[in-house]
């Protein structure tokens, strides 16, 4: 009787001494594919991270790039466009403002160099607070009034009369001023101004007019500009809409946290 308890005992001793082997067994395997998932992970991360140095430190070396080409040629607006694209890629708004600005200040400065300015101002505009748009867009205009003051284009009162729109016309009054610009811009225009440059003024001078509450002039400025551009989609959409349909075409047009186009594709000459 002793015996087989005694057998009984070790058997069982045996049974827990196996049960805790395979346990210690298996805790090991999952810590091993714990660490195996890890090391992914980590893997994962560490090229994640070496992508975003490497992506960053490519952003900014073509940042500098194009700053190079802008102080050579700061008259030249396609240079500019395209570092003002690139520090917008980089959400870097503060950097042309401060560049663009130091070669405005320039004795020797040119009127483009203040267009461009202008626009760097305007490119800060969406990602920015009520209170400092209208900022922005004060320092915008004064840019393009010194422009103008040198040699008056098309371009310089288009963007100018575009940034009046912008602001409340029931609190800044300024719609008339913005549709006096582009009333000016469009009488400068010639054959030799570029077709979306026109074709923008149409559209910008009617939104004015519809900002005005004239609704009669801005469908006649809007079909004048569509008898010239049969194929513009945002004229025949301002035509077609009435009452609160065509406001709110109007109001997304001039809502300052859309990003405005300030590529200046198409709106230049062509060399």
């Amino acid at each position: 009787m002793r015996t087989k308890t005694l057998d009984c005992a070790r058997a069982g001793h045996r049974g827990r001494g196996d049960l805790d082997l395979g346990a210690g067994i298996r805790s090991i395997n999952l810590t091993t594919r714990h660490l195996l998932q890890m090391r992914s992970i980590l893997l994962t991360l560490a090229s994640l991270l070496s992508y975003t140095v490497v992506s960053a430190t490519a952003d900014t070396s073509q940042l500098e790039h194009l700053e190079r080409a802008v102080m050579a040629e700061p008259e030249n607006l396609q240079v500019a466009a395209e570092y003002r694209q690139r520090a917008i890629a980089s959400a870097d708004f503060d950097r042309p403002i401060a560049v663009l600005g130091k070669l405005a200040k320039r004795a020797n400065s040119g009127p483009n160099i203040h267009i461009s300015l202008a626009l760097a101002y305007v490119d800060k505009v969406p990602s920015s607070g009520d209170i400092r748009r209208l900022y922005l867009g004060r320092d915008a205009m004064n840019a393009l009034t010194r422009s103008i003051a040198m040699r008056p284009t098309v371009l310089a009162y288009y963007i100018r009369g575009v940034i009046n729109l912008f602001y409340n016309s029931f609190i800044f009054h300024r719609t008339d001023k913005g549709v006096a610009d582009l009333t000016r811009a469009l009488a400068m225009a010639n054959p030799d101004t570029p077709p979306p440059l026109v074709l923008s003024l149409y559209a910008a001078l009617g939104d004015g007019y519809s900002r005005l509450e004239n609704l009669a002039k801005a469908r006649e400025v809007w079909a004048t500009g569509l008898a010239k551009f049969p194929d513009a989609a945002g004229l025949t959409t301002r035509l077609t809409k009435q009452g609160v349909e065509l406001e709110d075409v109007v109001t997304t047009a001039l809502t300052a946290s859309r990003r405005m186009d300030t590529t200046l594709s198409g709106f230049l000459p062509v060399r």
